[in-house]
């Protein structure tokens, strides 16, 4: 941190001499404004915009704002502590709003470093280049991070990396503002865009490793993008070591369970000793990212501006893992990796597909194995904490194929005559559809089966609950189905007891078997899992949790014999317990999973070895048994990581073992041409079997 010392005007203490001195050693040459000898801001003499404000600024407002974002959010203050003249600027960014000042740069093309005064607060604030739909180009933007430069009386500046801009062709140059923690009065002052770096014209490009980008750049969607935008500059080398050293530290401490500091952690930290070395932000930062992604958990992930930047074409379709049975002799199995089957289709976009059709390939490689390749480049990378479930990387492969890939492969499939081509077919990425329109939400679910109380056709379950009759089953049987996605309780009055606690209480009363159908199971907190388990045995701790103080920089237990004894030891202080007291022991339940992690995985453990429950999967779940800790940064910079382990009654450290199903089935083609939806179709097979005795 490099601090300089500011008199307050009149006054000016002679510290501020040597202060102002010793930040010259370090302060980046010709990029920004510095101070002088008194503790005085000086304008970087070179910059093309200086926004003063003592004078008046122009405030841009996008095209259809919301109402509520219009009125200015902001205020000039004058203050005898300004950085530049009298006076300086007040953000008051409104929840869901950000405050655009309009900025004048030459007309011609240039490349900029931008950068800005804060105190009392934080901010998101980048640079916006805005492009008419005519000039062919994508809009760009560059966020501004602390570069490490504070004053004394508290201003703290943030920067950015080089930004190339058109001025001929940009339509607006904004500086955008937003609150982060949505409270008044962050101060801004002496907002500066200088010259820095060369002028880099935007390249088209198609699949993740087009050599047209060059080292700096990734195609995402069609265009080389900037990486350095969307991340803080490169630490200086002086420093690189020590800030590589803490990352290390934060992961050995509080990183994972044994499972994933075994197997997983060493090679997340050798990713990290490879960035020591870095001569730009990208590779520093990209290197980063990649390494918590190499941690291979659930719950673990790293986030910028950078994954979702430009999407510019869709596929209306979503994939499920299953098999491929009516057209093995097209395309062999893979000896790994599971068939990859349309689960359903959006009404437009779809390239043609229809349920049953099978994704063979993406760039010559099995759709999996190829969405494992992109470690090095996918921001949004989610998996699984068990190394044998890929169901996160199958869920997401639409929007893989439409960012990186430069085609994919299909055999298509014809439901008159259950039957499929004789021949794959290859499609090129770039002849997706590029008009805009919605998408069908992929939730593993291939068909709803509670009739008129089903879901919408978008499969746009969410955070909605779905129950009723099973279609196609008699009022004798009374069967009936929960369709839900998440378990974020929290606290006994919670939507989510309150919708699990009316389900089961009317299953209770009128149900000779249950179908619950959680095949998206997208996690929440442990009493929601807890409670999903009331249906099916008695109260019972089988499992307690081991979370992020109370395990930093423990592997866990290392034999059964350790395990049993932290069990026996916490058992009273933090169990998983699950069952009620109000279970049924003659009521058949089936639970329906696919992608489940986090307390989705816990509910299926605890439902586990009941007498009347089974579940069916074709694999099984995440294995995501910790909790995390996140990390937020600036500029939309954030990671989290797993943290913790859960401890079985038999000793079992759960984090990376996902629960294994009591019937293993996959998701047919033939079933899915027929209309049937393979899963479903063998639970209720199971639960007519085991009926509950009418009174």
């Amino acid at each position: 941190m490099q601090v300089a010392h500011r008199r307050r005007r009149p006054a000016a203490p002679a510290a501020a001499l040597a202060a102002a001195a010793l930040l010259s050693l370090y302060a980046v040459p010709a990029r920004a404004g510095s101070f002088d000898a008194l503790g005085e801001f000086v304008p970087d003499p070179h910059a093309v915009v200086l926004l003063r404000f003592d004078d008046d600024i122009v405030r841009y407002l996008p095209e259809g704002a919301e109402q509520k974002c219009v009125p200015p959010m902001i205020e000039r203050v004058e203050a005898a502590d300004a950085l530049e003249g009298a006076t300086h600027l007040r953000v008051n960014a409104l929840s869901g709003c950000a405050e655009r000042l309009l900025l004048s740069l030459p007309a011609s093309k240039g490349s900029y470093r931008a950068s800005l005064w804060l105190r009392h607060g934080s901010l998101d604030a980048q640079v916006s280049v805005l492009y008419p739909a005519r000039s062919g180009l994508d809009s760009m933007w560059a966020k501004l991070f602390p570069t490490g430069r504070v004053t004394s009386d508290g201003w703290v500046e943030l920067g950015s990396n080089d930004l190339p801009v058109d001025g001929a062709q940009a339509e607006a140059v904004v500086l955008r503002l937003t609150d982060y923690a949505d409270r008044a009065g962050v101060d801004v002052d002496a907002f500066e865009l200088v010259p820095s770096g060369s002028f880099v014209a935007q390249r088209s490009c198609l699949g993740a490793r087009d050599p047209v980008c060059g080292a700096d750049r990734i195609c995402v969607h069609e265009r080389c993008r900037l990486g350095r935008l969307f991340v803080p500059p490169l630490p200086a080398a002086a420093l690189r070591n020590d800030v590589v050293d803490v990352m290390q530290s934060e992961l050995r401490v509080f990183f994972g369970g044994r499972k994933t500091r075994l197997e997983d952690l060493p090679a997340s930290l050798a990713i990290l000793d490879s960035i020591r070395q870095a001569s730009d932000p990208w590779t520093f930062w990209n290197g980063w990212a990649m390494a918590i992604r190499r941690l291979h958990d659930w719950h673990t992930h790293a986030s910028s501006g950078f994954p979702g930047a430009g999407a510019r074409r869709r596929l209306n379709a979503c994939f499920i893992e299953g098999e491929g049975d009516l057209s093995q002799q097209v395309w062999p199995r893979h000896p790994k990796y599971a068939d990859l089957l349309v689960s359903h289709v959006g009404e437009d976009g779809t390239q043609g597909l229809k349920r049953g059709d099978r994704l063979v390939a993406v760039d010559g490689q099995h759709p999996i194995e190829w969405a494992l390749g992109l470690i090095d480049v996918d921001w949004g990378r989610w998996q699984a904490s068990d190394s044998a479930v890929f169901a996160e990387l199958a869920e997401r492969m639409r929007d893989l194929i439409v960012a990186y890939a430069k085609s994919f492969t299909v055999v298509r499939c014809d439901a008159g005559s259950q039957s499929c081509g004789p021949a794959a077919e290859t499609v090129l990425a770039s002849e997706l559809t590029d008009e805009p329109g919605g998408q069908v939400a992929c939730d593993n679910r291939p068909l709803y089966h509670l009739g008129a109380k089903s879901p919408k056709p978008d499969h746009g379950v969410w955070w909605q609950f779905f129950r009723g009759p099973i279609e196609g089953t008699s009022a004798g049987e009374a069967i009936y189905g929960l369709v839900w996605d998440t378990l974020y309780g929290g606290e006994p009055n919670s939507w989510v007891h309150k919708n699990l606690s009316e389900a089961f209480a009317e299953f209770r009363q009128k149900a000779r078997g249950v179908i619950l159908d959680h095949r998206a199971g997208n996690g929440g907190t442990l009493d929601g899992a807890e409670h999903a388990t009331a249906l099916v045995r008695p109260k019972q701790a089988v499992a307690v949790i081991r979370m992020p103080i109370a395990t930093s920089g423990f592997d866990g237990p290392a034999n059964p014999a350790e395990g049993i004894a932290i069990f026996e030891k916490f058992k009273e202080i933090s169990p998983y317990v699950a069952g009620a007291d109000d279970w049924d022991p003659d009521l058949p339940v089936a639970v329906l999973l696919h992608r489940d992690g986090s307390a989705s995985d816990y509910f299926p453990f605890g439902m586990k070895g009941a007498k009347k429950a089974r579940l069916f999967a074709p694999h099984a779940t995440a294995g995501g048994f910790s909790t995390y800790v996140n990390y937020v940064y600036w500029g939309g910079l954030s990671h989290q990581i797993a943290s913790g382990d859960t401890i079985a009654f038999d000793g079992r450290g759960l984090i990376g073992h996902g629960v294994e199903p009591d019937v293993q089935i996959e998701p047919r083609q033939s079933d899915l041409l027929a209309g049937k939806d393979t899963l479903h179709e063998a639970a209720l097979a199971w639960v007519r079997q085991e009926l509950k005795k009418k009174p």
